[in-house]
């Protein structure tokens, strides 16, 4: 791995307080949001999948994909585990990148308003609370808006202000109107009395990469056993969450700082059934980004382009998902 850049080292930390690995044989694995549909790599880290895997790795946290996705293409990190739409801005632009699995195809995020807005026309002029003013998470919520009639564009200020708990606390205050959470954090804000513009009929089939396994073309061709193995890892993690709920919980526990039982169990059971047992990108996800992209080459690209399920398919064939969920 590539000794990590100044700007890097000031800008990405770990969750839980490490620091970036030294130059050396580790495997970095980055992830860019706390969300309980990024458990998978963090169960990966923590339920030793990885290590079984024959991987040194290390998992760290970089907040927003723009960062995750420099440091990706800088070689600074070897994976990325974020959501899908970076990657596609990023190739779009230039960048040598791919998806190779996508555990998560469906949107994850919530649109919370304060109590006073009762109906989506309430909502334009109004301040709202982002993790990042680029990357997936905004791009979701500009796709529920336009579901809601309004004009993502010129309806609503978008305020960068991180993590869940940041932005939950912004809209408790008053600094903000709305914000997009994801579960447990919904639970909490409907306790809470703050209103939920959960049911948008429109989106409940739509394809959207909210979180997605990214690395360097090149490391396909070149390093395919490493994309192999670190693959198997996060499929072998999905295959944890979905049998061994006790141990899930207490790794969505700790990433997501919870300490009520009722949130870890509604983190919990939301993505019970939302994580792909077979993780393959597809296209149609992709396509959902590029119709919404504002990118100039964006219009007319092959979807196709942005993913890369050689590892998957490979896996497929030899029957490891048959085996996998036979135990």
């Amino acid at each position: 791995m590539k000794v990590v850049s100044a700007l890097l080292i000031f800008a990405v930390s770990s969750l839980n307080g490490a620091d970036l690995p030294a130059q050396g044989s580790k495997t970095v694995i980055a992830y860019t949001t706390i969300s309980a549909s990024y458990a998978p790599i963090w169960i990966a880290k923590e339920a030793g999948f990885l290590e079984r895997n024959g991987l040194n790795a290390d998992v760290i946290f970089i907040r927003g994909a723009t960062i995750g996705t420099q440091a990706l293409v800088g070689g600074s990190v070897d994976f990325l585990y974020a959501g899908g739409a970076g990657a596609v801005e990023a190739v779009l632009s230039g960048a040598d990148i791919v998806i190779v699995a996508t555990p998560a195809n469906r949107m994850d995020q919530v649109l919370v308003t304060k109590r006073e807005i009762q109906n989506p026309g309430q909502l334009k002029g109004t301040k709202i609370a982002v993790n990042s003013v680029t990357g997936t998470a905004i791009l979701a919520l500009k796709i529920m808006l336009n579901a809601l009639e309004l004009n993502p564009e010129k309806d609503a200020v978008y305020l960068a202000l991180g993590d869940p708990p940041s932005r939950f606390a912004a809209l408790r205050s008053g600094l903000v109107d709305a914000t997009v959470l994801s579960p447990p954090f919904t639970l909490t804000a409907r306790k809470a009395g703050f209103n939920l513009f959960e049911d948008i009929p429109v989106l409940k089939d739509l394809e959207y990469p909210s979180a997605s396994l990214i690395v360097r073309r090149d490391s396909v061709r070149k390093e395919p056993i490493l994309i192999d193995k670190v693959t198997r890892s996060v499929i072998e993690a999905v295959h944890f969450y979905k049998t061994n709920k006790s141990g899930a919980a207490r790794i969505l526990k700790k990433y997501l700082r919870l300490e009520n039982q009722d949130e870890i169990e509604d983190a919990y059971l939301r993505f019970s059934t939302r994580f792909l047992d077979k993780p393959y990108p597809t296209a149609n996800s992709i396509k959902t980004i590029l119709d919404w992209s504002r990118h100039p080459k964006a219009k007319g690209a092959d979807p196709t382009r942005f993913v890369a399920p050689q590892i998957l398919e490979k896996l497929d064939k030899e029957g490891y998902f048959k085996a996998l969920y036979k135990k």
